[in-house]
């Protein structure tokens, strides 16, 4: 294992969906020895016996959307079985630089690894409810009278105080929460939420750097902490302009893709790229004219009269004029590819880029010269590609690429750690605690 900035560093996460694990392999792709910690069923298990499913399945080809019960794991070429529990993309791309113990702490040989495990850890994470974290007992209370230097940062959806506290959250629902929906979407049309989980990474980018800040702060006086974070808080804290222009004006309305300074602004249809129709998408492009000379240059690139209107040279007019504007650059930008396009636009200092598939990224010759495009060899999957750490240090390699573990496939290895004997190990094996495989019946 390569040494990285915060290797010696010990964490344990607790962490289900994006926002834990996030924080997690932050800290792991830095160099730390993180744990994850995995209830038996945390994974899933076994693929219903469903014919239908099953016939899904083996008709589904490569660049397709895999069926909709399916779609969240994003299995390798489409297939879940024979593990599924070890075989989600989405799993594995989360939890690569992590060792894996699978344990069930509410027993009491559970209960005996818990203690041992804190008083040699220096950092837990979780993103359960404040009610969960109690229950299971790695709660800050209960683990600071073991260890006082621990550092415990629990990213809930509503925080540990509040009449909230106790709800129940994800981010789609915390989107909503936060008045990010209420501020995306068209004019006079309804609220429109994003297409993936947002507040989750928002969130966990905020836990990491709070185990960093918690971390210095240790450094200087001696003492772990609690750091108790709302997901709902760290997406409103990013939408401060928002909050701001309300408090200010009122309500603002929605502008869709448009923005108050720059017009036009907006995403524009180009030419499909695809012979095949079964593979055929929308290609577009994005432009922003930020003031009335970037709108000069784009009308010498354009080239069309009918842009030279009076009413469109000022931002005033522009904006006025929005909807006209917009369907001229539609109809030019209509029969163009989308990459040429915005190279000829970027030569004339216009901020425009294509608008990029997941395909286009994990092929982007940018992205890969500057290494972000990884791979690694996951046990029971084989060597697939992912997104890797986004940032360089100039003192410090790229991170290294671990997979993610298998479902309590460190257990042993982390129980010898803390100095438990073979003879106990086996028995904590053959009690129930330490498992590597789902519960009987447990299913996806």
């Amino acid at each position: 294992m390569t040494e990285g900035m915060l290797s010696g560093l010990r964490v344990v996460e607790f962490g289900y969906a994006w926002a834990g694990p996030l924080v997690g392999r932050t800290l792991g792709d830095l160099g730390a020895d993180v744990i994850k910690l995995e209830q038996d069923n945390a994974r899933g298990g076994h693929l219903p016996n469903d014919p239908a499913l099953r016939a899904a399945l083996d008709d589904w080809r490569r660049g397709e959307a895999v069926e909709p019960t399916l779609r969240a794991s994003v299995y390798p070429e489409g297939e879940p079985e024979p593990e599924p529990w070890n075989r989600s993309g989405i799993f594995n791309k989360h939890n690569r630089n992590k060792r894996g113990l699978c344990a069930d702490l509410k027993t009491d040989s559970g209960k005996r690894i818990w203690r041992r495990l804190v008083e040699a850890t220096d950092v837990i994470v979780d993103n359960f409810s404040p009610r969960g974290s109690r229950s299971l007992g790695i709660d800050y209370e209960t683990v600071s009278q073991w260890n006082p230097q621990i550092i415990s940062v629990s990213c809930t959806g509503y925080g540990h105080t509040g009449p909230f506290r106790q709800r129940v959250s994800y981010g789609p629902v915390l989107e909503a929460h936060a008045g990010t929906a209420s501020a995306t979407g068209y004019a006079g049309d309804g609220p429109m939420k994003m297409g993936h989980a947002f507040p989750d990474p928002i969130g966990g980018l905020h836990g990491s750097f709070a185990v960093l800040t918690a971390l210095w702060e240790r450094e200087e006086t001696g003492r772990g902490c609690f750091v108790d974070l709302s997901q709902l808080q760290t997406n409103a804290a990013i939408a401060g302009d928002l909050i701001l222009e309300t408090s200010v004006q009122g309500q603002a309305p929605r502008r869709g893709n448009r923005s108050r300074g720059s017009a036009p602004q907006g995403v524009y249809r180009c030419r499909d790229e695809s012979p095949d129709a079964r593979d055929s998408m929308d290609m577009w492009i994005a432009i922003t004219i930020e003031d009335d000379a970037a709108w000069s240059r784009f009308r010498q690139v354009a080239k069309d009269d009918r842009l030279n209107d009076q009413r469109f040279q000022t931002l005033e007019g522009r904006v006025e004029s929005h909807n006209e504007i917009d369907d001229l650059i539609s109809e030019w930008t209509r029969n163009q590819d989308r990459f040429a396009l915005a190279a000829r636009l970027q030569a004339a200092e216009i901020a425009a880029l294509p608008v990029m598939t997941n395909g286009d990224l994990v092929e982007s010759e940018h992205l890969r010269e500057r290494g972000f495009i990884v791979e690694w060899d996951q046990p029971g999957v084989g060597v697939y590609e992912y997104g890797g750490f986004p940032i360089h240090f100039s003192d410090w390699g790229p991170a290294e690429m671990r997979p993610a573990p298998l479902l309590g496939g460190d257990n042993r290895e982390i129980c010898e750690e803390l100095s438990f004997s073979a003879s106990e190990i086996d028995e904590f094996i053959a009690d129930g605690t330490l498992v590597d495989t789902p519960p009987v019946g447990a299913s996806r």
